[in-house]
């Protein structure tokens, strides 16, 4: 997949009408989405989200990485977020998003994940969609904060603190 690209990550269990639209938001202006996929969700009652076009023979673990492919493939990752809510799946793909250096975006800031969040980082679909086709998107760092964004900077290269 050539050109620019997002990954829509976010609780699909309870927010996948608006993760839905959010797909619609960017494939309109021409930013192609690689993941989800779009299908429909076969069980939302349980904890691990599957769709119809996950393959029945793979457990949830499979699943799950196949899907962290697409979304760390991804030119950047949206959040989506109602209400600032993730969930645990969104919590661990965003830990992954942040260690890989993907630049990550919120739909709203995040209230169950102890994450700084600058307010450049929380925006609707179609501003980022934008950032995205002009390619200026950037990494998730708490620039506020000189020393947090040092401390996370740190923690991306391997030089962990003392404290």
């Amino acid at each position: 997949m050539g050109g620019p690209t997002v990954a829509v990550i976010g609780s699909f269990r309870r927010h996948y009408a608006e993760v839905l639209a959010t797909l619609t938001t960017f494939e309109s202006v021409g930013v192609s989405v690689t993941s989800p996929l779009g299908g429909a969700v076969i069980d939302g009652q349980v904890d691990f989200v599957r769709f119809d076009s996950d393959p029945s023979e793979w457990d949830d673990p499979r699943v799950q990485t196949v899907a962290l492919h697409r979304i760390l493939r991804a030119t950047a990752v949206y959040v989506v977020a109602p209400e600032g809510y993730v969930g645990r799946t969104t919590c661990y793909e965003i830990g992954r998003c942040l260690q890989s250096r993907t630049p990550t975006y919120f739909s709203e800031a995040p209230v169950d994940l102890p994450i700084a969040v600058p307010d450049t980082h929380v925006l609707p679909p179609d501003v980022l969609a934008a950032y995205i086709l002009e390619e200026t998107v950037a990494p998730l760092l708490p620039l506020h904060d000189p020393e947090l964004a040092s401390l996370e900077r740190r923690l991306l290269d391997g030089e962990y603190d003392e404290r």
